[in-house]
């Protein structure tokens, strides 16, 4: 069955805007094809200039969305009615937003200082880029699992807390590749130092969806002897889009052998609300075994929205038989200044 011209003319257009070279401003521009390999071509420009931004274009996860163009430029327009510049030598803003534009395609950009690559910026395709004075090459034809595989390299061979490999994480997540998942998995498992494992795991629960899912889970399995990497996965199934995420952390916050991720699991199921928020919570505070956990689970209670929080708050503080968690009750109450709390306090103090 032939494609229809319809269908032909989406596909061209489709492949016309891959193809398209971006817009960069103040730069000396070049463009050449990947050749042999990323690592090769990358290699060979970044010690041909003493200052270097080099960039490439993949698709991106559906769904991304990153920062647009206009939150680093004047308020004005170009000729042809883009926001205006993303101006890379300006150091504010972040990788991603979720008021940016959702993005088919992203540039991946690397910034190169005497052959030492420096920074990783991930913006979206079609943006118009200013390099500030920085020569810019352009490389086309890249394949996204080689994209990956180079930015994960990067990530290996960089110092601790490194802008680069923050970057670079960061950028490794945006990619529609599958690839993408598991090199981030085998980062945040590997024995990269703790920093870069924590961010390898913070963008698959932030943006790789049920496949992120899986992967966390897989890591947490792996790490029964690190309960400081599974108290931080906590934070990043809360951030994860599949539902089975909230299942999971409600199994941590039962039953993980350690009270402080039990209790980091209590907090971050109090930031999603709901009626099943608070059981979990309100089962730690009467059956679990850690004192500090049921202070935890208290506190936790108190961030729900006050309808739910200020009854179960007065029953624990009327009932408990734990006084450390009577005390945590009546102190979170006060905090809240809602009425019928402020009420109960004022009976409990003319008792």
């Amino acid at each position: 069955m032939k494609a229809s011209i319809p269908a032909i003319l989406v596909l061209a257009c489709a492949a016309a805007l891959q193809a398209q070279q971006p817009k960069v401003s103040d730069t000396q521009f070049n463009s050449e094809p990947v050749g042999q390999n990323l690592a090769a071509t990358v290699d060979r420009a970044r010690h041909a200039n003493d200052q270097l931004w080099l960039g490439y274009e993949v698709p991106a996860l559906p769904g991304t969305h990153l920062t647009t163009c206009s939150d680093w430029s004047d308020s004005s327009q170009s000729d042809d009615g883009c926001c205006g510049e993303y101006r890379l030598e300006d150091d504010r803003g972040m990788h991603s937003s979720s008021n940016g534009q959702a993005a088919q395609n992203v540039y991946v950009l690397l910034r190169f200082d005497k052959g030492d690559p420096v920074k990783v910026k991930a913006v979206a395709a079609g943006c118009h880029l200013n390099a500030g004075g920085v020569n810019f090459d352009w490389i086309t034809e890249v394949k996204p699992e080689e994209s990956i595989a180079f930015l994960a390299g990067l990530v290996n061979q960089a110092p601790e807390h490194s802008r680069t490999a923050e970057g670079a994480l960061a950028a490794i997540s945006f990619h529609a590749a599958p690839e993408a998942t598991r090199s981030l998995e085998q980062i945040a498992s590997s024995s990269a130092s703790e920093h870069t494992r924590e961010q390898a795991a913070f963008w698959l629960g932030v943006q790789r969806g049920h496949d992120g899912f899986v992967a966390l889970e897989s890591l947490e399995n792996k790490s029964t002897d690190d309960a400081r990497f599974r108290e931080k996965l906590t934070f990043d199934f809360s951030q994860n889009s599949d539902p089975g995420a909230e299942e999971e952390l409600l199994h941590m916050a039962k039953f993980d052998s350690d009270s402080k991720v039990r209790g980091q699991a209590l907090f971050w199921i109090a930031q999603k609300a709901g009626k099943r928020a608070t059981e979990a919570l309100t089962d730690a505070i009467q059956n679990d075994p850690e004192t500090d956990v049921k202070k935890k689970a208290v506190f936790a209670l108190s961030q729900l929205p006050k309808d739910e929080s200020v009854p179960q708050l007065i029953h624990v503080a009327e009932t408990n038989s734990n006084l450390a968690v009577r005390k945590e009750a009546f102190f979170w109450l006060g905090q809240s200044q809602d009425p019928r709390a402020l009420m109960y306090l004022e009976q409990v103090l003319k008792k």
